[in-house]
């Protein structure tokens, strides 16, 4: 791997790395800088760099924790009149990510926690590329452009989650073969989703019947860092990945009809669309801690505290085996989670008096994954889909899925890499808990899948939100705005204009500014009361 990434630093001319220029709308979906000669195969390699995909300090401090996490209840802030507006400037470089990516100016040594590609940028260049070659060189290297569209599909779907309509189908335009510079529209967000889930389908396909040559395999597993070439692991992404949107939308007052018609065609049918069923095949950005790695140890101790209904509501109470891999007791209060009203002058105290986040799982681990998606979130699906519409065992998937979370936690703790330079540290893993253990908590009464749908439904709702955590916090808050579960409480704040958490981030000052004519098409929907499309309990 360390290769691969010394190889991607050499090609540091990728087109639309962010430019450190003057303000101006390439900032916000195009890059000046070109290349020559693109590689679809560096360019795909480039993708999973972006410090949005893979666990990155940058990332987590200035907009996981304070934003994602904050308003899905997944970490314990300060109470404060700020609280629920986000920094504008932390927003702004989250929409920048997506679309351009920040170029690192330090040679070809750079800082993945600070610099990385645009996901966007990177996708137009790759469609740039290959539409210069001929039919059959087309052809032959069509695979690089479908994995890309994937992980494009996928990143362009949380973009819709957090802002409702983006600028996609005209976006970049400095990156396609005209090279010129033009104001991006904004995609109706349904629409965009619509299309997302028929082109993720006629992926599949794809990917199901082509056949490569041996030295475009070959590059293919070279250079890609997520799946290492495997186009059934690829197919599994897909699949779950439109699974999860199928999901989203599936409320009555969306689009049940075609979310239950296609879900029901994906699960009768695995041959055709394999999904992500183990452990084994949960698509994750492994770390390499000589090259990329998890260095989240101010993170982790910046927003320390756990939240009091994760850990007393939901874990303590039931004895959930996660407890143990997610969290470190108080030295005197022993479990206790920092109260959703609880005071500033509560969360600043010097003696520690609440748990914090596992120190070896997480604080001090250079191993902790990018999360992308997981069986356990599949499974969780699957679940919810059978007990709608009488598709399948519910019981079984929803048990499944718990097993899966559980596993998937103490992994991350057994495979954790000890921080660069944290000599002080020692702890040895946790064992995994016993068959019987876990057994007994899903007896539980609160766990036990048992009930009337409502409440069954609600199981569901909660384990995948506890699945989630804060390594995909924004799974975690787009899914608490569409089921409207856990019934979570949060502080009123006295700021009139930001008094409980959004609907939706606001959009950059850049829109609208430097996209104004078209920024002006959807500024009444700019307001944080307004629902993205399928938050319609």
């Amino acid at each position: 791997m360390k290769r691969i990434f010394i190889n991607i630093a050499l090609v540091c001319t990728l087109a639309g790395l962010f430019s450190s220029c003057a303000k101006k709308i390439e900032e916000s979906y195009n890059n000046p800088e070109k290349i020559s000669e693109g590689s679809l195969s560096k360019l795909l390699s480039g993708m999973y760099l972006n410090k949005r995909i893979h666990p990155s300090y940058y990332d987590y401090y200035t907009f996981v924790m304070p934003v994602l996490a904050n308003y899905s209840q997944m970490v314990a802030t300060a109470p404060g009149n700020q609280m629920y507006f986000p920094n504008p400037s932390y927003l702004e470089g989250r929409w920048t990510d997506f679309y351009a990516g920040v170029r690192a100016d330090d040679g070809g040594s750079p800082d993945y926690n600070y610099n990385g590609p645009g996901i966007m940028s990177s996708y137009r260049e790759m469609q740039t590329t290959i539409g210069q070659m001929s039919a059959e060189q087309q052809s032959r290297n069509q695979v690089f452009l479908k994995c890309a569209e994937v992980l494009v599909y996928d990143q362009a779907a949380q973009m819709i989650d957090m802002w409702g309509d983006i600028p996609f189908s005209a976006s970049n335009s400095l990156n396609t073969p005209d090279r010129t510079t033009t104001n991006a529209p904004y995609d109706d967000s349904k629409a965009l989703y619509t299309k997302i889930i028929a082109d993720l389908k006629s992926i599949n396909t794809y990917l199901d019947t082509v056949t490569l040559a041996s030295d475009v395999q070959s590059e293919l597993t070279g250079s890609d860092i997520l799946l290492k070439g495997d186009l059934v692991a690829w197919q599994r992404y897909a699949n779950s990945l439109r699974l999860r949107l199928l999901m989203r939308i599936s409320n009555p007052s969306v689009d049940e009809a075609t979310a239950k018609t296609e879900v029901t065609a994906m699960l009768s049918n695995a041959t055709t669309y394999p999904l992500i069923t183990s452990n084994a095949q949960n698509v994750l950005f492994k770390e390499s801690p000589t090259a990329v790695r998890s260095d989240l140890v101010d993170v982790f101790t910046g927003y320390p505290f756990a939240p009091e209904y994760l850990i007393n509501t939901v874990q303590e109470a039931n004895g959930d085996p996660r407890l143990a891999v997610m969290f470190d007791e108080d030295d005197k209060n022993g479990y206790k989670g920092f109260p959703w009203n609880g005071s500033v002058g509560d969360y600043d105290n010097q003696a520690r008096l609440y748990a914090v986040f596992d120190t070896a799982t997480f604080t001090y681990n250079d191993n902790v994954p990018g999360v992308i998606i997981t069986a356990s979130e599949v499974s969780f699906l699957k679940a919810e889909a059978f007990e709608r519409w009488g598709l399948g065992d519910a019981a079984t998937e929803y048990t499944n899925g718990v097993r899966q979370s559980i596993d998937f936690y103490y992994g991350i703790n057994q495979s954790a890499i000890k921080r660069q330079g944290q000599n002080n540290f020692s702890r040895a893993a946790l064992a995994s808990p016993a068959a019987a253990d876990v057994n007994t908590f899903l007896a539980k009464a609160a766990i036990a899948y048992t009930g009337t749908t409502t409440e069954k439904l609600q199981k569901i709702y909660l384990q995948k939100w506890e699945h989630f955590f804060v390594l995909q916090a924004g799974q975690a808050w787009a899914e608490l705005r569409r089921t409207d579960y856990p019934a979570l409480q949060f502080p009123s704040v006295g700021n009139s204009q930001a008094p409980t958490p959004p609907k939706r981030l606001l959009y950059p000052n850049s829109e609208k500014l430097y996209n104004a004519s078209e920024y002006s098409k959807v500024s009444s929907k700019d307001t944080r009361d307004t629902k993205i499309f399928w938050d319609a309990q």
